[in-house]
């Protein structure tokens, strides 16, 4: 399972993602994004599209290794992490790496 550290940033960027398109509040935040939680509020029934494994399963594992995948997903995770000046404890680690 992908090791999401639950920043949160994924769901405050989503304005170029175009299957997110109708859940973008027209400011890159997801409409079910809580920012008390820092978490979906329809997490059980999010998109696949916000489902780490299960698009690797459905569209990338032909493409990718799933270590590969969760790297690329990583660097992503990170390099948002980065630009907001998260803190360094959120930062997604790979096993493997």
């Amino acid at each position: 399972m992908y090791p999401c550290t639950g920043c949160g940033l994924c769901c405050q960027h989503i304005s170029n993602i175009e299957e997110l398109k109708e859940f973008d509040l027209g400011n890159g935040v997801c409409k079910h994004y809580d920012y008390t939680t820092k978490g979906c509020r329809i997490y059980d029934n999010r998109p696949t599209i916000c489902r780490v494994d299960r698009m690797y399963e459905n569209a990338y594992k032909k493409n990718y290794g799933k270590l590969e995948f969760y790297k690329l997903n990583a660097e992503v995770c990170n390099k948002l992490q980065e630009i907001n000046g998260l803190d360094s404890s959120y930062k997604v680690k790979i096993k493997g790496e």
